[in-house]
């Protein structure tokens, strides 16, 4: 009978701690996601602003008169039927002699520009830069001794084309 009690009495135990753990309850916080509450707004769409490519980067501007006294000639030309170079021809004038420097500058159809300066030029002494098959912008400015400075060419430059 002892056996038969004790026997009871484990089972009884048993029983007991197996029932607490089912139904203990362990309790993790609950988590729970906010919905998100359309807010209503005004429908704005986005128009891009459209910006046009010149196909001459900056048009040209207005070139300076010299006096008589002191004025000088400069010629500007494509180098041919088929060629991009840019020539630009010092043809000397009555200032000849009071000129300091010839500066050129080639202004290409994606904006980018070369130059080339001419210091104390001679007559006939000529510039070659290179130019595009595009139409470009050139520029001459005459500085002289005496520090007056002149834009005598600021022109496009058109691709000659032969036909």
């Amino acid at each position: 009978m002892r056996f038969t009690a004790l026997f009871s009495i484990l089972f009884i135990l048993a029983f007991g701690i197996v029932a607490a753990g089912c139904t203990g309850s362990t309790s993790q916080p609950q988590i729970t996601t906010p919905v998100p509450t359309a807010i209503p707004t005004e429908d704005t769409a986005i128009t891009p602003i459209p910006t046009a490519i010149p196909t001459v980067p900056i048009l040209p501007g207005s070139t300076q008169a010299m006096p008589s006294a002191t004025a000088v000639s400069v010629s500007v030309e494509k180098g041919g039927t088929y060629a991009t170079t840019i020539i630009a021809t010092f043809n000397g004038g009555k200032g000849m002699n009071l000129v300091s420097k010839i500066d050129v500058s080639v202004t290409h159809p994606d904006t980018s520009v070369v130059s080339g300066t001419l210091e104390k030029p001679v007559k006939g002494a000529t510039l070659e830069l290179d130019g595009t098959n595009g139409t470009d912008r050139v520029r001459v400015v005459v500085t002289m001794m005496s520090g007056d400075v002149y834009t005598v060419v600021d022109q496009p430059m058109g691709y000659k084309v032969h036909g």
